[in-house]
C-alpha cells in the first residue's frame, strides 16, 4: 500500500456512506422546496474567465482564485462564487426576458485560502437567484427559503442576522412581513453586519448556528452587478453552504438513523442464486435497499456491521 497516494490535500476531503446520504438528502430537501417557488436550474461551467469574477475595486480577489493560462493565453479560473457566473449566464441568455427569472444552482466551489487559514478549498453550495424584481417582495422570498429549507431538514437552532446599504424602511416592511407569517423569531436586524462580497447594493444577511464558527447561509441584493455583463437589472440571491449545514446537523441532530441508508441483506447458500436475485426483485420493488451476500462470506464480523445499524438480514 502506497500510504502517500491515499492522502488528499490540504483543504479538501472525501464523503462517503452515512455522512454522504445525509448530505445529499439536505440538498434533495433544498431542492424540492426550491421547486415549489418556481426555481428553474441552471448549470454554469467550473471554469469562467479570471474578469467574470475579478472586481476592479477589489483587486485582492484575485489572490484568492486558483487561476489557470489556457493555451490562447487566457487566464482562466475555478469558480470561486455562483452568482457572478449566473448573473453572466442570465444576461447572455435571457436579455430580452421583461419577467422576473429565478434560478437555482447546486455544486462545487474552490477559494484559495491560505495554508494556515485552516478552512476548505473546495465546498459544496447550493443557492438561489432571482432577477428583474426590486421588490421588497423579493428580498422577503428569498429569506422565507432560507427559513423553510432550514426547518424541513430539521435544523431549529438558527438566526438570520440582517442589515442593509440603502434604506431602513425598506428592511422594516420585510420584518413586518416575517412577523405576519410567524418568521421573526429566526431574524435579528444587525446594523454591524457586513459581507467580503462587495457587490452587495441593499439587504445583506448572514446565518449562523452554534458549533459551527462559519455562515451556513448568506446573500442579499445585488442590484448593480449584472451591469458589468451588458445589462443591468436588479438582483437577490442566497447561498447555502452545505458542508456547514451539515456539520451543524450533526452535532445538533446528533445520529441520524432516518436519513441513513438503511439495507436489506439478503444471505444465500451456493445453488440457490435464481431464488435469491427473484427475492431481491421483490423486495426492490417494494422500495427496499437489498444487497446480495453468499453465505460463506457472512462472517461474524460482517454480520456485527449490519447489526449495528437498523439494516434487515433475510437468509435464503
Amino acid at each position: 500500500m502506497n500510504l502517500s497516494l491515499l492522502h488528499t490535500p490540504d483543504g479538501v476531503r472525501d464523503f462517503y456512506g452515512t455522512e454522504l446520504d445525509m448530505k445529499n438528502h439536505i440538498m434533495d430537501c433544498f431542492e424540492k422546496n426550491i421547486k415549489t417557488f418556481g426555481y428553474d436550474e441552471i448549470q454554469t461551467p467550473t471554469l469562467e474567465f479570471l474578469n467574470v469574477f475579478l472586481d476592479d475595486n477589489d483587486l485582492s480577489f484575485e489572490s484568492k482564485t486558483f487561476r489557470f493560462i489556457d493555451r490562447d493565453g487566457e487566464t482562466l479560473v475555478l469558480r470561486p462564487d455562483y452568482t457572478p457566473g449566473v448573473a453572466r449566464c442570465a444576461v447572455k441568455y435571457f436579455s430580452d426576458e421583461n419577467y422576473p427569472l429565478r434560478f437555482f444552482y447546486k455544486g462545487n466551489a474552490f477559494s484559495n485560502k491560505g495554508l494556515y487559514e485552516g478552512k476548505a478549498i473546495e465546498s459544496t453550495q447550493m443557492g438561489i437567484e432571482l432577477f428583474k424584481d426590486d421588490s421588497f417582495m423579493a428580498d422577503f422570498e428569498v429569506l422565507a427559503l432560507v427559513i423553510k429549507n432550514l426547518l424541513s431538514i430539521g435544523l431549529e437552532d438558527f438566526k438570520i442576522f440582517v442589515n442593509t446599504k440603502d434604506d431602513k424602511g425598506r428592511i422594516d416592511k420585510i420584518f413586518e412581513l416575517l412577523e405576519k407569517m410567524n418568521y421573526s423569531e429566526y431574524v435579528e436586524f444587525d446594523e454591524e453586519l457586513d459581507s467580503n462580497f462587495k457587490y452587495y447594493t441593499g439587504m445583506i444577511f448572514k446565518v449562523y448556528t452554534f458549533d459551527v464558527g462559519e455562515s451556513i447561509c448568506k446573500g442579499g441584493r445585488y442590484n448593480s452587478l449584472l451591469e458589468k455583463y451588458g445589462e443591468g437589472a436588479p438582483a437577490v440571491g442566497c447561498v447555502f453552504m452545505i458542508d456547514n449545514i451539515l456539520q451543524s446537523l450533526k452535532k445538533q441532530k446528533g445520529s441520524l438513523d432516518s436519513i441513513s441508508n438503511i439495507k436489506t441483506y439478503v444471505v444465500y447458500e451456493s445453488g440457490k442464486e435464481a431464488e435469491t436475485l427473484k427475492k431481491c426483485e421483490e423486495l426492490r420493488e417494494s422500495g427496499k435497499n437489498c444487497v446480495t451476500v453468499n453465505k460463506d462470506n457472512f462472517d461474524k464480523n460482517f454480520e456485527e456491521f449490519v447489526n449495528s445499524g437498523k439494516n434487515e438480514i433475510i437468509y435464503i
